[in-house]
């Protein structure tokens, strides 16, 4: 690691001086030492924008900057924008008034971007928009409404949308959303954004293998052996039920594996310390044993002679079928006047949401909280109860802002770690996924291979209809009956 130095720049119009590696991430020194939390971060890689700050003027991914760059020199945020720059005033009115916010996350580097462009260009056309925002990812809007809010802000029309005191008929008035302002104003908390600053940082180990065995070391050797690591959490320590899942019968998956993960990216062990200690932590010398075995990575492999079952109470690796039968199909579609089958298959997809999985817990007494992104409270709380062997009403989960989610935040992701670790040591406990932790841990779309039959009589009217389709939930159930039952 670089060694320290002195560092000054002006941030928003103010001077900063602080001690830092040079080499540390702007992002970083941002969001942590100067609490610039309108800075959001979604990769660490330079291919998200939602960093996007201004350094005398230009835009930067602060994610892929290092802070010495910025020696003497003025970085500008989206707050600082806000309150001194009437372009970026105009533009948060017009994403507003256009509806161009929708989770949020990636507004901040949206309008940092934007007010780049006004800055040289009055009136810009939408090519000029798209390729100023080119650098931007939003996963929520599709980008017309952005375009359009950029394209209108210098427009001579009163960017104002209702503030939903609305008299007389809503009906063709555009209203302004209740959480507008703070996602136009880069004071939108999301999960990484709320977690006191004296709070542990958790780091969860995960298996490299797709299938494997394993055995724990000595994990009291390896605390004392790596200082400011306060405890390693296994399955051994959970004082409740070490499974979670969607829907109560089919709950199959651990908190932390027990001798053999199934998936690579399965938790084994959580690391928990202060947060220097957690960055500078090799894992490379973890104390764990692999012992790889043979993996089955679709379903037609899961389901030969010779594939091992996952689940002992999965005959041929089938977590559930589904039969639906009316009238005499093959006689309807021999008898009809055109047939046609076609075969479709689709691999996974990764829901992509911009924000990786991020929160903290803390415990005060015998109550439990947990704050982060989520999309589904109660039953994340139902669930945290269960695996901590404690009342529903002990846990309180407190959603921040989503920076997008499609449906993955539904699962229990992080909540189990921060929440474990938090009850067990009595202090505040963080965690951020890194977005290849993401990837490699959060649930996907089912892939799918199916096979679809239609017959129609001479007018084209359907006369039978023959559906067959094997859809690969992974691992573990999470929503995989509910995907089999709407099929």
């Amino acid at each position: 690691m670089s060694s320290v130095t002195r560092l000054e720049f002006t941030l928003n119009g103010q001077s900063i001086q602080t001690t830092v590696s040079p080499t540390a991430r702007l992002s970083d020194v941002l969001r942590n030492q100067c609490n610039s939390k309108d800075v959001k971060v979604g990769c660490n890689a330079g291919d998200c924008g939602a960093c996007s700050v201004l350094i005398d003027g230009e835009v930067v991914c602060a994610c892929i900057t290092a802070v010495g760059q910025v020696r003497g020199r003025s970085v500008e945020t989206l707050v600082g924008l806000i309150a001194d720059e009437p372009l970026t005033q105009k533009l948060s009115e017009s994403f507003l008034e256009k509806g161009a916010a929708q989770c949020g996350i990636c507004i901040p580097g949206m309008l940092v971007s934007a007010t780049a462009l006004l800055r040289s260009t009055a009136q810009p056309d939408q090519n000029q928009v798209q390729d100023a925002l080119g650098g931007v990812l939003c996963r929520c809007t599709g980008y017309r409404k952005i375009i359009d809010a950029v394209v209108g802000a210098n427009s001579a029309e009163s960017h104002s949308a209702s503030d939903n005191g609305i008299s007389g008929s809503p009906l063709g008035i555009g209203i302004q959303r209740v959480d507008g302002l703070q996602k136009v104003s880069g004071t939108d908390s999301f999960g990484d954004d709320v977690a006191p600053g004296d709070a542990l940082v958790l780091k969860v180990i995960r298996s490299p293998h797709h299938h494997a065995a394993f055995e724990l070391g000595d994990m009291e050797l390896f605390v004392k052996q790596n200082p400011g690591i306060v405890t390693v959490l296994t399955s051994k320590d959970i004082p409740g039920s070490n499974a979670f899942g969607v829907i109560p019968p089919f709950i199959d998956q651990p908190v932390f594996a027990e001798a053999e993960t199934r998936f690579r990216g399965e938790a084994i062990a959580a690391i928990v310390g202060e947060a220097v200690a957690i960055a500078q932590l090799d894992t490379t010398d973890f104390p764990v044993v692999w012992s790889p075995l043979d993996a089955w990575l679709d379903v037609d492999a899961a389901q030969e002679a010779n594939a091992a079952l996952l689940h002992s109470d999965k005959a041929n690796n089938v977590m559930c079928r589904g039969y639906v039968c009316k009238g005499d199909v093959d006689s309807a579609l021999q008898n009809a006047a055109h047939q046609a089958t076609t075969e479709i298959v689709t691999g996974f997809v990764e829901h992509a949401y911009i924000e990786p999985e991020a929160g903290y817990a803390i415990r005060r007494g015998d109550e439990l909280s947990v704050f982060g992104c989520t999309q589904a409270p109660y039953m994340d709380r139902d669930s945290l109860a269960l695996i901590l062997g404690l009342n529903p009403e002990q846990v309180r989960i407190v959603p921040t802002s989503t920076g997008g989610g499609f449906g993955s935040k539904l699962d229990l992701s992080f909540q189990p770690f921060i929440a474990l670790a938090a009850w067990t040591l009595g202090r505040a406990v963080r965690i951020n996924y890194t977005r290849q932790e993401s990837l490699q841990s959060s649930t996907k779309r089912h892939p799918a291979a199916m096979t679809f039959s239609a017959g129609v009589d001479h007018q084209g009217k359907l006369t039978g209809v023959r559906f067959d389709g094997t859809f690969n939930t992974g691992a573990y159930a999470s929503w995989g009956p509910t995907v089999a039952n709407r099929v």
